[in-house]
């Protein structure tokens, strides 16, 4: 049966469905800050923290950084912007409260450029990659953290609308001082900012755009002289690496965008305590498995996804043999085409050729684009978007307290909440 009142204005329906991808996003704000005490507290957190309150006091910006993933040492600006936080703040949970804000900031800045800067016809995929962007698992947990990585969707906002006005010249100076910026906090945004520098440069070059490359160089340069220390650090002292030629074959850059736009990525926080959690919700001690349900939702609609992105290739891959392929790929290229290849082809290929071990956190520099990469790929499916968007929004809320329920996942790489490690010291 039809609902007549779903169109009535007077209808609370009505509302519902008008404003529909915004109470999403209103709600993806709240759990990022909710529970602060319930953060994970860890050996990479305390350190950061250390070494924040350390720089700060001393007013020193260190040589280095925190060790990365790819065994490289990051730059010491990774600690700095810490440092900046330490200043004001003068315990873990203010420290933390701040990185929740500024990505709860993160988000409020890409929904004013979509309002302003974004085209009418493309607006509504943007929206609803943010809306995903703002409830997702892991995009969820990595604005929870003591950790630079999570400061990266500010410095991603900043790149984005410079590079929007890359034909002017001190928005190019500040593009490229922004982009030599972000790879010192975390060296995935050395990549990040170089891929969208490489796709600029030829996009503008068909498409006929003046580039102030002057002003960027300088920007750039300005922005690397941060740099000096650690690369001297480097130079005395080499070290081994996790680079490998076999990690170029693993693919993991686009398998993990693949997984985060999805919501099919919490077991990298839970681990063993997965399998509890898919029991959840648990009511009068029997477990539901609701969140197993909605995984497995997920699942399927990846099969779909990816069948569709499949065909996508397919017709790409056929247009290749054409001898003008690369002028009418690029020329008259939508905005939303523009920045989710300039990271598919920039990011994913320059940071899969590096031969580094490519974690999931690394790509959260290119927030929030692996989300608007699925709004856009499910654009003509919009129930089942929405009911993607509701699934991980639960997955997400049914995580957040199964970790305040818990006091962390201990059998995970979550582990002991700060909460449940301070009531354990008193």
């Amino acid at each position: 049966m039809i609902d007549n009142n779903i169109n009535n204005p007077k209808s609370s329906k009505y509302y519902i469905k008008k404003y529909f991808i915004f109470i999403i996003i209103v709600f993806g704000l709240f759990m990022r800050l909710i529970w602060t005490d319930d953060m994970e507290w860890k050996g990479d957190e305390k350190q950061m923290y250390d070494m924040a309150h350390e720089a700060a006091d001393k007013f020193v910006l260190p040589a280095t950084g925190m060790g990365s993933g790819g065994g490289i040492v990051n730059p010491g600006m990774s600690v700095g912007v810490f440092a900046i936080i330490a200043a004001f703040t003068n315990d873990p949970l203010a420290m933390d409260k701040t990185v929740q804000i500024i990505n709860v900031i993160s988000i409020l800045c890409f929904l004013l450029f979509v309002f302003l800067k974004i085209d009418p016809k493309e607006k509504e995929i943007w929206l609803a990659g943010i809306a995903l962007a703002a409830v997702s698992p892991l995009a969820v947990l990595f604005s929870r953290k003591i950790w630079a990585q999570d400061l990266l969707p500010i410095f991603s906002f900043f790149i984005i609308l410079t590079n929007f006005y890359r034909s002017k010249g001190w928005s190019a100076f500040l593009w490229g001082l922004t982009g030599a910026i972000i790879g010192q906090v975390h060296m995935s945004g050395f990549f990040f900012a170089f891929g969208l520098f490489v796709f600029s440069l030829v996009h503008d070059y068909y498409n006929k755009i003046r580039f102030r490359w002057k002003y960027w160089i300088a920007g750039s340069l300005i922005g690397s002289i941060s740099l000096v220390p650690w690369i001297s650090f480097l130079i005395n002292n080499p070290h081994i690496t996790n680079v490998s030629f076999w990690n170029i074959f693993q693919f993991n850059f686009y398998i993990y965008w693949f997984l985060d736009s999805l919501g099919l990525n919490i077991y990298y926080s839970l681990r063993e305590d997965f399998w509890l959690f898919i029991r959840e919700p648990v009511i009068i001690g029997i477990p539901t498995y609701i969140v197993a349900v909605m995984h497995l939702f997920l699942v399927v609609t990846s099969i779909f996804t990816l069948n569709k992105i499949m065909k996508y290739m397919y017709k790409i891959f056929y247009q290749l043999k054409q001898k003008t392929f690369l002028e009418s790929f690029f020329i008259g290229m939508s905005i939303t085409k523009f920045y989710l290849f300039s990271i598919l082809l920039g990011l994913g290929i320059f940071l899969t050729l590096s031969g580094t071990t490519i974690c999931q956190h690394y790509l959260i520099c290119a927030f929030p684009f692996s989300y608007i990469f699925l709004a856009k790929m499910l654009r003509q499916h919009k129930k089942l978007l929405h009911t993607v968007i509701i699934a991980q929004m639960l997955i997400t809320a049914t995580f957040l307290f199964y970790i305040h329920k818990n006091n962390g996942a201990e059998q995970g790489d979550y582990g002991k909440s700060y909460h449940a490690q301070v009531e354990k010291g008193k």
